[in-house]
């Protein structure tokens, strides 16, 4: 039998809540090994954006009448933690620095999944929807401007100190 479009959005919110539940032990993650104190804050400060947001799409998700799904956030923690064994022979610099493109990356997901919620939801009338979506669109637009305007500074925390420079390579 074919998903109505009211189970379809509720699956869309569910990913989303999904989505955030993982980056959120990804991000912990992050934050717990950052040695970069402006890397640290952003990612803290953007757990605690991500947890309100969680919390917000649960709350749709339970006043459209649906219920959270619990396994897809386990999931998607597995998903994020796997990754940790990309970096197991980087060093803490190099590992920081492929943390925070995971974490950009992350964002821009999240822009594509928010963008599609919108538009799901303005185009079945669901207009609280889409603008809850709407909203967390703009924090996680804002979320990757700040995520990559710090990539720079914690790539070059990744050269070693007196290391070979371009004159002698």
């Amino acid at each position: 039998m074919a998903e109505d479009v009211k189970g379809q959005l509720l699956r869309y919110l569910n990913d989303a809540h999904a989505a955030e539940d993982g980056g959120i032990a990804s991000l912990k993650d992050i934050a717990a090994e950052a040695t970069d104190s402006d890397l640290k804050t952003a990612i803290n400060e953007h757990i605690a954006v991500s947890q309100s947001q969680a919390d917000r799409l649960k709350a749709r998700i339970l006043a459209l009448g649906g219920d959270k799904a619990e396994g897809k956030s386990l999931v998607n923690t597995i998903i994020g933690k796997g990754s940790n064994l990309l970096n197991a022979f980087h060093n803490n610099e190099d590992k920081q620095t492929q943390d925070l493109i995971k974490a950009y990356s992350l964002e821009h997901f999240e822009i594509g999944m928010y963008t599609s919620l919108k538009t799901f939801a303005d185009a079945i009338g669901d207009h609280e929807t889409a603008q809850l979506a709407d909203t967390i669109l703009g924090e996680e637009q804002l979320a990757g401007e700040r995520l990559l305007r710090l990539i720079p500074q914690v790539a070059k925390a990744a050269i070693p100190q007196g290391a070979v420079t371009s004159a002698n390579i």
